[in-house]
């Protein structure tokens, strides 16, 4: 297998993934770590003023459920992700990954509800070889052997609320009333059960007892800290729609309710090393109210307020969010960072009134990617990307973030993206908000651009029910200077067009419905051809005799379908070759990749590709006129990214085709949803993911 030398770079965007705590080592004030819901452990550079990604060579790891740093020894860095405990010894550079209990997996949930919680890991200061996990449904864990190998504590009395389980483990050498012990068994230990309350330990996890006198069950402990002096702070949650949490410390056998303002609850905690009773607690969720500070152990409180320079798109609202993590720099304590569902802060100064913060945020790309694509003769990038959670971006270029979301700040998903091949300034995007109940009944945020997503009309009406899904423009327009729109929704309804630009809509005749059945599926099953307009093409599956393929001759009137014994799977992608009439292919995971050169009456796989997860195409190569393609599978027994130049040239069936790998081992390997090439510049590919953002490759 050929292999060609690709430079690879994440599109610069900047946020909107939970980043759901952060950690500074107490010996080494430079050192942080960010921990994320579903895009891995990022290692802050000072000198680069960037982050490092740390997890993109270990598969499907990046879904942090916690993570944990040895106080004595800065080089180990410890997490938690997808039942596994991940341990390096070079601050993440590489890991071991072991099997937190092999026979029966412990279940975790980096992306689930209470994941800013923690943290759940935890090494012993006294003793680093001695590791504790508290984890969501299966209690406490203990290693004593640096993480190598792990035991259940049997005797431990709880496995908290189901699904909040264990929230955070905390501990101290000072033993609650008594001096610590001489040897290393001796160390107070902390557990906060959610429903429950917190469990202490003084004989190194011998017995424990349920504290009693602090909060009650109704307040779940979130997270919590240890002073020098061995009190323990905590902050608790009652629920959503009653909040009534509260900030709690623990000192000389007594628990005193500390709280900065009833009627909110708490998550995010920090003490100020340098500061005799300095302490900083945040609200759950955030609001630009919702951070405290205390010099005086919780007698006093002050309210601060926060100025913040922001990433341009970031929308006014982005204080308004989830709480992740809150640390102080141990060596300067008016260095504050704090952690949002957009992103990282810091300020330098956190006792000026109001602090001003920056985003520090170069190289951390978190965003879950819907769609991309890639319209020929466009400006700038040429790339638009449809994105959970805020809509996505026209970007005008690779290595600066967006001015803008489409919506201007507001809050949805873009699911499906198309341009018409005779005007590429003319694109379509459907999509969602979320409603009180989920994306299930959000607002429709379908529109319409003709000035290369600049501007955007949404659509007049919309087809009863419709939302999200996948859309197809024509390669062609008509009369009226519109392309025609194919909208196949999500769920139930049934795929409907529009001459006008989304204005109205008309039913169509037979073609399926739920070819899109939730949006965390990475699948792209309609498509336009790329050179006649009146073709269209849509994949089922699930259908009784496996995947079907459907196409229209009229503009999308209505649909036949043409192959019925297809592989059968909810993620695949259909796609038409630019340049090449009724040149249209599909992948289907697990499966090879197939082709149809008679607009889809007919289905090849094509050679030597064994199973193709996603595929797209690029600009040609020089000297060439057709298309390349690019494709995310295995081939020829390597795995990888692969690149053929000539494939779409030769018969479906052809053996000759040449490949060339262009991913590098441990980059581009995970958690693929999409792969566009680029259409101006030959060898480019981007490849959307789900939480890694977008990367883009090209040719050294």
């Amino acid at each position: 297998m050929q292999s060609e030398s690709y430079r690879w770079r994440n599109v610069a965007i900047a946020g909107m993934g939970f980043v759901t705590g952060i950690a500074i080592h107490p010996l080494a004030p430079d050192l942080v770590y960010a921990r994320t819901d579903v895009g891995g452990i990022y290692r802050w550079q000072a000198e680069a003023s960037a982050w490092v990604q740390l997890l993109d060579g270990e598969r499907d790891l990046y879904s942090i459920e916690s993570i944990a740093l040895d106080p004595n020894e800065p080089n180990r860095l410890y997490a938690a992700a997808s039942g596994n405990i991940l341990r390096s010894t070079d601050r993440g550079e590489s890991w071991q990954v072991v099997s937190l209990r092999p026979d029966n997996p412990v279940a975790m949930d980096g992306n689930g509800d209470w994941r800013w919680a923690g943290e759940r890991l935890a090494v012993d200061p006294n003793n680093g070889e001695v590791i504790y996990f508290g984890s969501r449904f299966d209690g406490l864990f203990k290693s004593q052997n640096g993480g190598g190998t792990w035991d259940q504590v049997t005797h431990f009395p709880s496995t908290g609320v189901p699904s909040g389980g264990l929230s955070f483990v905390e501990i101290s050498s000072a033993v609650e009333g008594q001096e610590p012990a001489s040897d290393l068994s001796g160390s107070s230990i902390y557990v906060g059960a959610m429903g429950e309350g917190v469990y202490y330990s003084g004989d190194g996890g011998q017995q424990w007892t349920l504290l009693a006198g602090g909060p009650d069950a109704l307040q779940s402990p979130q997270q919590a800290a240890i002073a020098g002096d061995g009190s323990l702070y905590i902050t608790t949650f009652t629920s959503a729609d009653a909040p009534n949490g509260g900030v709690w410390r623990y000192r000389q056998g007594a628990w005193h309710n500390i709280t900065p303002q009833p009627g909110q609850n708490y998550s995010a905690i920090a003490l100020a090393p340098q500061v005799a009773d300095g302490l900083m607690v945040a609200t759950y969720p955030f609001s630009p109210e919702g951070l405290y500070r205390t010099t005086d152990g919780g007698q006093t409180w002050r309210q601060l307020t926060l100025q913040v320079d922001a990433i341009d798109w970031w929308p006014d609202w982005h204080l308004y969010t989830l709480m992740g993590g809150l640390a102080v720099n141990p060596r300067q304590p008016n260095q504050v960072w704090l952690t949002t569902g957009f992103g990282v802060m810091r300020t330098e100064d956190i006792a000026a009134q109001p602090s001003r913060w920056c985003t520090p945020m170069a190289n951390l790309e978190e965003l879950v990617v819907f769609t991309l694509r890639s319209p020929p003769g466009s400006t700038g990038a040429n790339l638009f990307s449809g994105v959970a959670d805020m809509d996505g971006f026209h970007h005008q270029s690779l290595t600066e973030p967006p001015k803008t979301t489409y919506d201007r700040g507001r809050f949805g998903d873009t699911t499906g993206l198309d341009f018409a091949e005779a005007d590429p300034n003319i694109l379509v995007r459907v999509g969602s908000s979320p409603g009180s109940g989920g994306r299930l009944d959000g607002e429709n945020r379908s529109a319409y651009s003709a000035d290369n997503g600049e501007t955007w009309s949404a659509f007049a009406n919309v087809p009863a029910g419709a939302f999200n899904g996948k859309v197809a423009v024509s390669a062609t327009l008509q009369p009226n200077g519109k392309p025609v729109i194919v909208w196949a929704p999500q769920g139930d309804v049934y795929p409907h067009r529009s001459l006008d630009g989304g204005q109205t809509w008309q039913s169509v005749e037979g073609a399926p419905n739920r070819t899109t059945l939730q949006v965390w599926f990475p699948n792209q099953s309609l498509a336009s051809d790329r050179v006649n307009g009146n073709l269209f093409y849509l994949f089922k599956y699930g259908e009784a005799a496996g995947g079907s393929f459907y196409r229209s001759v009229n503009g999308g009137a209505s649909w036949e379908r043409t192959v019925t014994d297809l592989p059968d799977y909810w993620i695949h992608k259909v796609e038409a070759a630019p340049a090449l009439e009724g040149e249209v292919w599909l992948s289907v995971q697990d499966h090879s990749l197939y082709r149809s050169s008679d607009a889809g009456v007919t289905f090849v796989p094509v050679a030597q590709v064994e199973t193709a997860l996603t595929f797209g195409f690029g600009q040609a190569a020089p000297g060439r006129s057709n298309p390349t393609i690019f494709v995310y599978g295995v081939i020829d027994a390597v795995e990888g990214l692969f690149r053929s130049d000539d494939a779409t040239s030769l018969p479906g069936d052809a053996t000759e085709a040449t490949w060339v790998k262009v991913s590098t081992d441990g980059q581009v390997l995970s958690n693929v949803t999409y792969l566009e090439g680029d259409r101006g510049q030959f060898g480019r590919i981007y490849v959307g993911t789900s939480g890694r953002g977008i990367f883009y490759g090209q040719p050294n």
